[in-house]
């Protein structure tokens, strides 16, 4: 039987989510947007597109419009400008799935053209089977699509999977899937919800290392 470490990217295997936010927010202020945090957290761990929905809803359409544009420039060339910081215990949790046999795979909201040029910068690359990105499903978090294709792409119905999450929409849709999740709390604390349809919430994906070799995750 496969055993598959489905990770997140964003906020769980990178500190990217504030950068995100901070290029969003700074982009809304100069189109005088009323952006708000409150706001953007109820996306996070969703695909752009549907974030960009909601603000159509939200906020004048010629805005959005140009919000779309200009803050996705301000996101890539943050982003893109240096390799973002590694969450603790990355690269010894991914050295160790990798010596042992598991599959691993990223399951990203993020458009696929970036997880690969964020793999890349970082030297990550080597340590996944695949990935997949959010330009690549039709249904984005909370909705299970993503996280389905992923296992495909490496596994099949009998592979023994865990999903490594940070965000509340990718906990339902790893719940939603029927595989075990374990979140690791970024910008989004655990909910009541999150705790009951999680396997555990860890601290660091140090702490998952620690539970894979002792506790018999699989």
């Amino acid at each position: 039987m496969n055993k598959i470490v489905v990770f997140d990217m964003d906020g769980l295997m990178f500190d990217t989510e504030p950068i995100y936010y901070k290029a969003n927010q700074e982009t809304a202020d100069a189109l005088n947007i009323p952006f708000d945090y409150d706001f953007y957290q109820n996306y996070i761990g969703a695909k752009e597109s549907d974030f960009f929905e909601a603000m159509f809803r939200k906020y004048s359409r010629s805005s959005v419009q140009q919000f779309i544009i200009e803050s996705k420039k301000n996101i890539e060339a943050r982003l893109l400008s240096k390799p973002p910081a590694l969450k603790k215990g990355l690269i010894e949790l991914l050295a160790y799935l990798k010596e042992n046999g598991y599959k691993t795979v990223v399951a990203s909201s993020s458009e696929r053209k970036l997880v690969e040029q964020l793999l890349e910068m970082t030297d990550l690359k080597a340590y996944f089977d695949d990935y997949i990105g959010g330009d690549e499903v039709t249904r984005s978090k909370p909705h299970p699509q993503i996280f389905q294709k992923a296992v495909q792409l490496v596994g099949d119905e009998q592979s023994d999977v865990l999903i490594l999450e940070d965000s509340l929409n990718g906990i339902r849709a790893a719940y939603s899937a029927g595989f075990k999740v374990i979140m690791v709390p970024d910008l989004v604390q655990p909910t009541e919800e999150a705790r009951m349809k999680t396997l555990d919430i860890c601290e660091n994906l140090e702490e998952i290392l620690i539970k894979i070799k002792s506790e018999n995750l699989f």
